[in-house]
Parts: structure tokens; C-alpha cells; sequence
């Protein structure tokens, strides 16, 4: 089964489910009524009725009445609350099918990362509409965003890490083995996903939030067993002095005047310490339950740090209710036990919440990543080389000597899906390799390719490739260029400004790579050539190796062993032919004066 046709009957069987769930939602509606109204019924005719047998059995009516409509009103509930889990289940397998047609739109598009003079993600296309990012991003969480959007701009040298470590041969096997595990488990991957289509759980506002409730000044007293006893023992005075009172031991103003003084006494005593617990967490209230709802996914619902949480909620939720407050204030002391249970939960609770949050937000990118594999199963890990020597430490993991190595067999851009070309190229240390070609050739797409797999494979996800085999080395790109008339910068200022970066990001101790796209566009062709030729003379004296895709064949003449020449060529006949295959040499046909005059003559005919 393709995965289009899997995605489909996925949203198909929920769309049906859904269907029969809301058909149920009206049953329960109509059950609701006719139970309330039953029992409404019933209590008019108690107020109707003279005999004391009929009225009892109306009253019990009565009751038994607002019983089903409670249980009626609980399962309504629940089903809507079916409903709602079922529809964003839905709308995740609706997302996958559009993005399988190309329209990424559903997804965050990363905007708020684009940085045009960043070392290489604006000319990557990593971040923006239609870009990596979007195209990888299926997190739920905000720090899970952040988390990702770090990995993908922060290579400087660095590679994944897993848990804040870079991890070492064993440690990135089994990193693998867990992505491939996850993206098998693909109705876990899906449910996770559905607890962000709505909204994203908002992690770092939940830790601070966390970090306020745990800083709530609470009198000491609350936690004395002391205190406790005597609660218990008030409680039970309580309801044997209402017991007397009925049965006209004492007089029935003693409960009364009790209950009131016990209210105010336990409302006021509580009010403060609960207000603060309710002003740092109730705003938060719908996603700390999503990050719940989470956590129990992830811990078979056995998380009980989150369960007493929900706990805790729901017992603040409840204060909500005046009327209710006063009776389980008055008969339970309610305020004073959830204070207790705040206490308690801060006690044993409040430290591991920043466990778990760490642990959504590393399995959040973790299902991105696995999602990425399952839909691009043609995609495999890269290898890493690491280390000093030639060959293969006992850890399973290459290692090399200092520098750039890079080595694809097979390697194609992760955009252009089944219409790609797949290219093999080897890149040495310290080498350049000047690629010429006619427009549209395909020169651009072959260096944002080269680019774009090297993120991927450092930063822990598959490559676009049938094998590709790095080293870990900074990456500095050069590709689109912009000018900026609202600062005066002409496009060939900006031009030096963009070398100028790329020269202040190398170093003597870091091999680099350098991608660029026409050095110099902005200047006629001899200034062009020689100022090129003067660039690369001058980087190549560096610890850097590159690929310059050039229209400019002169520069193809560069002296010395270091400068290799590759092109991607063109037949030309009736038409342009385009093989979009690199290879060894220097590009014979050029495309832009054969266009031309077919665009002349197909205007005047």
C-alpha cells in the first residue's frame, strides 16, 4: 500500500467513526432532555399528590431520574471529548495527504527563523514557505520548534546531540534504532501529533508557570499532622452535632451557625495560598492538560506525577462553583485539603515536572524525525566520520583525518521528490571544484543538495542519498545574494559584505566548506573573473575546501592540482535537452542566445 492510499483510509475510517460518535452525541442529547425533564415531572407531581405511598414513589422517580441523566451527562461528555481527539487524529492524516501533494501550508513554516545573513539556511531554503523546516516540522511543543530550528542552524562544527550529549558510536546507533522503532509505531507518532493541531503546548510558559505555583508561600501549619487530626476529628463533630441536632438533642441553631463559622474560617485561611496557585497555573490550565494527555500517551498512562496534577486541577476547577464551595467547605474542609494536596504535590512532584517536559520535548523532535523517515523511506543515515585516523574504530563509527570529507553516491535535492536526478560526487580536503553549466541546468539545485544533505546527516536525520559519507566541518554558503536600498547597500556592496562574512567565519583550527553561486555577479565579466580568481587564490591559502558554481568558463583555467572542473551540460537541438548530470570537464553549450531567438520567433509568428 502506498503511503497516499494508507493516509486516506486512515482519514476515511476516521471520518466514519467520527460520523457514528456524532450520531451518538444527539442520542445522548435527546436522553438528557427526557431525563430532566422526567425528573422535573416527577417533582411536580410530588407538589400535586396527596397520598403519601404515591409521593414517595414519585420522589424516589424523581431521583432515580436525575441519576440517568447524570450518567447520560458524563457519556455525553466523554463522546464529545472522543470527538474531539478523533477529529484532530483526522486532521493529522489530512495534513500528510496535502503535504504529500506539495502543500506544506498546514505546518509551521519557521518565519520567525529566517535570517538572511545567517551562514547558510537562507540560501539552503532551511527555514520559510515550502522550506526544510516546514516540510519537517510536525512538533507539538514550542521549546520543540526552538529545539529544532537550533539544530538545524547551529552547525559549527557540531553534530546531533541526543540529551544535550553528542553521542558517540554506540550512543548514534542506537539514537537510529530508536527513530526507526518510533516511525514504525506509527498510530503513537500520529496520536502525539494530534495534540498540537489545535495549539502548541506552549512548554517553556508550563515551566514557568511550574516555577511560580512551587514558589507560593503556604503557613507552615498546612502540612502539620497535628493540624490534619484535628480536621478529621472537626469533620466528624461536625456531622454527629447535625445528627443530634435531628434527632433533637441539640438545638438545630448549633450546626447552623457551626457550618457558617466553619466556612468562613477554612475559605479565608485557604484564599490566599490558592489564589496564587490559581493565578500562576489556571491560566495555563487547557495546556498543562494537553501536556498530560501527552506524558500519559508516553507512559502508558502510568505518569503519576501528571495524574496527581490533573488531580490538582480539577479540584481548583471546582472552586469555580460558589454554591458547591460552600458545602464541600462547610462538610469536607475542600480548601484545606487542597491545599494539602498542593503541598504534597509540590513536595514530591514539582522537580520531575522539568524531567518530563525534557522528555516531551526530546521525543517531540524524535517524532518529527521518524515521521520524516516514514515518509521518505527511500532516504538512509549517513555516515559520520569522527576522529583522527583513517578507517574504523572498534565503535562501529568511521573516522578520518582532520578536514573535509564528503562522499554521495546517489545524492539528489529532498524537494524535488520522484522528478529528481541523482548525482555521485566526492569532495576532498581543501580542494575546489568550479562546476560551469547553462542556465537551468541545474548548478544551483546540485550545491543547495550538496548543502541540504549535509545538514541532515549532522544533525541526526536521514539523507537524500543511496550512501553519503562526511566529516564534520562549519559550512558557508554564498547563493542569494539581495541588495537593501533602504540602507543604501548596492547588490554589490552587499556582495562584499556577504565574503567579508564568509572570511570572519573561518578559522585555523575548523575545516570548512564554502558553497558559492557566482562570485561577483554585480561587476562586469573581466572585473568578475579577476576579482574571483583573486578570492579563491586568497581562500585556498586557508583551512577551507569549496564548490563555486560559475557561467564564467575562464575561471574554469584556475592553475594548480586543488582546482578540479566539473559542468552539467546541455544537448541543444530543436530544443534544450537538460541531463541535470554532473560530470568531469568544462560546459561546452550555452542555452541563453539559443531561448532568446525561439522566444523572438514564436512572437512573431
Amino acid at each position: 500500500m502506498t503511503l497516499d492510499s494508507f493516509y486516506k483510509d486512515q482519514s476515511a475510517g476516521l471520518a466514519l467513526q467520527i460520523k457514528s460518535l456524532r450520531g451518538r452525541a444527539r442520542g445522548f442529547i435527546m436522553g438528557e432532555i427526557v431525563s430532566f425533564l422526567s425528573a422535573v415531572t416527577c417533582v411536580v407531581l410530588v407538589t400535586l399528590t396527596a397520598m403519601p405511598m404515591l409521593r414517595t414513589a414519585e420522589l424516589v422517580a424523581a431521583a432515580a431520574c436525575m441519576v440517568v441523566y447524570a450518567i447520560v451527562r458524563q457519556r455525553d461528555t466523554r463522546n464529545d471529548e472522543r470527538i474531539r481527539r478523533l477529529e484532530d487524529l483526522k486532521q493529522v492524516y489530512d495534513n500528510e495527504l496535502s503535504a504529500r501533494r506539495g502543500d506544506f501550508g498546514c505546518y509551521d513554516d519557521g518565519q520567525r527563523y529566517v535570517d538572511p545573513h545567517h551562514a547558510y539556511t537562507y540560501d539552503l531554503d532551511i527555514f520559510g514557505s515550502d522550506g526544510l523546516y516546514q516540510r519537517l516540522c510536525r512538533m507539538v511543543t514550542t521549546e520543540g520548534c526552538d529545539a529544532m530550528a537550533e539544530r538545524l542552524s547551529s552547525l559549527d562544527g557540531r553534530g546531533v546531540t541526543i540529551d544535550g550529549r553528542e553521542p558517540d558510536g554506540p550512543a548514534l546507533k542506537a539514537y537510529h534504532e530508536c527513530i526507526e522503532a518510533l516511525a514504525r509505531n506509527e498510530k503513537l507518532r500520529s496520536e502525539f501529533i494530534s495534540y498540537g493541531v489545535r495549539e502548541r503546548i506552549d512548554t517553556l510558559a508550563i515551566r514557568q508557570a511550574l516555577l511560580a505555583a512551587g514558589e507560593v508561600k503556604v503557613p507552615g501549619w498546612f502540612a502539620s499532622p497535628a493540624v490534619l487530626l484535628l480536621a478529621g476529628a472537626d469533620i466528624v463533630a461536625f456531622l454527629v452535632c447535625i445528627v443530634l441536632a435531628g434527632m433533637g438533642k441539640v438545638s438545630g441553631m448549633l450546626p447552623l451557625w457551626w457550618g457558617v463559622l466553619q466556612f468562613f474560617a477554612v475559605y479565608l485561611a485557604c484564599m490566599g495560598p490558592l489564589r496564587e496557585v490559581s493565578k500562576a497555573i489556571n491560566r495555563l490550565h487547557g495546556q498543562l492538560r494537553q501536556m498530560v494527555s501527552v506524558v500519559r500517551l508516553l507512559d502508558n498512562g502510568k505518569a503519576e506525577v501528571f495524574r496527581r496534577l490533573t488531580g490538582l486541577l480539577d479540584g481548583l476547577d471546582k472552586r469555580g462553583n460558589i454554591l458547591g464551595l460552600f458545602l464541600v467547605d462547610t462538610f469536607a474542609l475542600y480548601d484545606f485539603f487542597l491545599v494539602r494536596k498542593f503541598l504534597r504535590w509540590r513536595a514530591e512532584d514539582w522537580r520531575e515536572m522539568e524531567h518530563w517536559i525534557d522528555r516531551v520535548v526530546q521525543t517531540d523532535q524524535n517524532v518529527s524525525v521518524a515521521t520524516f523517515l516514514y515518509n521518505h523511506p527511500d532516504t538512509v543515515w549517513a555516515e559520520l566520520i569522527e576522529g583522527d585516523d583513517e578507517g574504523t574504530r572498534p565503535d562501529g563509527v568511521a573516522s578520518g583525518s582532520e578536514g573535509v570529507v564528503y562522499k554521495a553516491r546517489g545524492l539528489y535535492h529532498p524537494f524535488l521528490g520522484e522528478r529528481a536526478v541523482r548525482n555521485d560526487f566526492t569532495v576532498s580536503d581543501r580542494h575546489f571544484y568550479i562546476i560551469t553549466g547553462a542556465n537551468m541546468a541545474g548548478k544551483s539545485t546540485f550545491l543547495r543538495s550538496v548543502g541540504v544533505n549535509y545538514v541532515l546527516a549532522r544533525i541526526g536525520l536521514p539523507v537524500f542519498a543511496e550512501s553519503l559519507r562526511v566529516s564534520r566541518f562549519k559550512l558557508f554558503s554564498s547563493m542569494r545574494t539581495s541588495d537593501d536600498l533602504a540602507h543604501g547597500i548596492s547588490y554589490f556592496n552587499a556582495e562584499l559584505l556577504r565574503l567579508r562574512q564568509l572570511l570572519h567565519s573561518l578559522s585555523a583550527d575548523k575545516p570548512s566548506l564554502i558553497i558559492l553561486d557566482e562570485i561577483l555577479k554585480g561587476t562586469n565579466s573581466l572585473d568578475k573573473l579577476n576579482g574571483s580568481r583573486l578570492f579563491l587564490e586568497s581562500v585556498a591559502r586557508m583551512n577551507v575546501t569549496g564548490i563555486v558554481a560559475t557561467h564564467d568558463l575562464e575561471l574554469s583555467k584556475m592553475d594548480g592540482e586543488r582546482y578540479h572542473n566539473y559542468c552539467f551540460e546541455i544537448q541543444l537541438g530543436t530544443s534544450v535537452t537538460y541531463s541535470y548530470k554532473i560530470s568531469p570537464g568544462v560546459a561546452r553549450n550555452q542555452n541563453a542566445t539559443f531561448l532568446l531567438n525561439q522566444l523572438l520567433r514564436d512572437e512573431q509568428m
